[in-house]
């Protein structure tokens, strides 16, 4: 029976707040060894799922090494990676001789205090204790930061197929199916990668429609092909400030390496041309609402995705909390907000208590001012649920219902990702019954609210995620890189 190291770490950086990421945020969510990475695993929905999938139908054995998942936040405490990194390279020393693989359940997009490339560093780290022959496989969320240090280090790599994303536990499965016909001598794959100088935000990734979903359509066909093993587009995470930043059309072949080139230089020209179509263009707040009032329908989401929790934000946005009170708006509003001064006085004054607190805008405010509002607590919870996509325990700290006036404000001490219903449902709130929802993201909230949204505004506001990419401080890009510099003419 073969065996084959299995790890997993996942964390999405965003260099645009205050902060860092400890290893208590990862334990929070989870950071597991051994045995105890199969916990989630079994009808998770996750990478690691569909990995125990194939490998129990291949009779291929997995030994657990790291499993980590820190959400998407600040950059990560140095000492953090390195405790996982060096548990995850214990193991692999100490199998060193006795794996005949190693696959590898990646984010892609993580980034520390000094390194802004600490996923392509583990790879090449544990290919320096296996060796140049020991194949090592990965998987990568669709927002991976794709470097030329993860593609040397790794034999195949393949990514999320979807956006919004829902195809965790089928990724995993192309990955260790990969790996299983590489154990067996069926195929030798190769891969290469086309870095592009571009780089969009989120709102315009949706493979389910044009201009994101001609570049699957093509992935879908390029797989169908003799020789091809498998192919996708990293889109990047476009909120981290590093100087390789861009997009990366991916192509691994059976051997084949011009072939291989050939289809990522061809994925790398589509996407190209397409690049003025990626591009957002916001509603203001006062006219989404006023076309939002004027509709029967309900509920209407109003996407604020520049301040994204799943792109790294803290949350504590608090621009459309601010125009609905200005706007005297009555109707009935679902809002999230990230404070934990506010969530600890909703505490402290029980349900039913009153409140008068400056909420919003003390965590980034380089983007957000406090603003005070008086509310009753309708609802105390401990902020402890299961997100639905992909399914992942989640801890928000103390959490609360403020009733403002018609706005349902939920409060927490860490950020909430509102890509499901599932904060909301946590505190008792149904966003199907509300006028306006808000929702923190550019684009991977569709795949729940898209089905029963009467409406979605992706509304134009300023935050760590904002759309408008030339409006955030960059620094470290190498340059020239589109939209930056408009003017570019060549994708590479």
């Amino acid at each position: 029976m073969a065996r084959v190291l299995l790890a997993g770490l996942k964390h999405e950086v965003n260099t645009f707040v205050p902060g860092v990421t400890t290893l208590e945020d990862f334990r929070r969510r989870y950071l597991l060894e051994g045995a105890a990475v199969f916990g989630p695993a079994r009808g998770s929905g996750q990478e690691i799922d569909g990995i125990v999938q194939v490998a129990k139908a291949e009779g291929i054995e997995l030994v657990p090494a790291v499993a980590a998942y820190g959400g998407a936040s600040r950059p990560v405490l140095d000492a953090a990676y390195a405790y996982i990194r060096e548990r995850t390279l214990a193991k692999v020393e100490e199998e060193r001789g006795r794996i005949d693989g190693v696959i590898l359940a990646l984010h892609g997009a993580m980034a520390t205090e000094t390194s802004e490339d600490p996923e392509g560093e583990l790879i090449a780290a544990i290919r320096d204790v296996v060796g140049p022959d020991l194949p090592i496989v990965v998987s990568f969320d669709m927002h991976c930061h794709l470097t030329d240090r993860k593609v040397r280090a790794a034999d195949a790599i393949v990514g999320y197929h979807t956006h919004p994303h829902v195809d965790f536990v089928d990724t995993g499965r192309r990955a260790m199916r990969i790996m299983a016909r590489r154990l067996c001598g069926e195929i030798r794959p190769v891969v290469v990668q086309r870095k592009i100088r571009m780089v969009t935000s989120a709102e315009h990734h949706n493979t389910s429609r044009p201009p994101m979903g001609d570049l699957f359509d093509r992935i879908a066909a390029m797989q169908r092909e003799p020789g091809i093993l498998g192919a996708t587009v990293f889109a990047t995470q476009p909120w981290m400030d590093v100087a390789d930043l861009g997009w990366s059309a991916v192509v691994v072949a059976d051997g084949d390496r011009a072939l291989a080139q050939a289809r990522a230089d061809e994925l790398a020209r589509m996407a190209w041309d397409r690049r003025e179509r990626f591009l957002v263009r916001k509603t203001p707040i006062t006219e989404a609402v006023r076309q939002a009032l004027a509709s029967a329908g309900r509920p209407f989401v109003f996407a604020d995705s520049a301040d994204a929790v799943t792109g790294g934000a803290y949350g504590d946005g608090n621009v459309l909390l601010r125009a609905l009170l200005e706007t005297g708006f009555t109707d009935s509003a679902l809002l999230t907000l990230t404070d934990p001064e506010a969530a600890a006085a909703s505490h402290s004054a029980g349900v039913g208590g009153e409140v008068t607190i400056a909420v919003g805008g003390k965590l980034a405010p380089r983007f957000y001012s406090p603003v005070t509002v008086t509310g009753r607590v309708q609802m105390l919870t401990d902020g402890k649920y299961v997100c639905e996509l992909p399914p992942t325990p989640i801890d928000v700290g103390r959490a609360a219902v403020l009733q403002v006036g018609g706005i349902s404000l939920a409060l927490s001490e860490r950020p909430a990702p509102t890509i499901d219903q599932e904060i909301y449902r946590h505190l008792g709130l149904e966003p199907r019954t509300a006028k306006i929802v808000q929702v923190k993201s550019p684009g991977g909230f569709r795949a729940v609210y898209g089905p029963f949204a009467a409406g979605i505004f992706e509304i134009d506001t300023p935050g760590p995620t904002d759309s408008e990419l030339t409006r955030l401080p960059f620094r470290k890009i190498r340059r020239p890189l589109w939209p930056f510099d408009p003017e570019l003419s060549a994708p590479w």
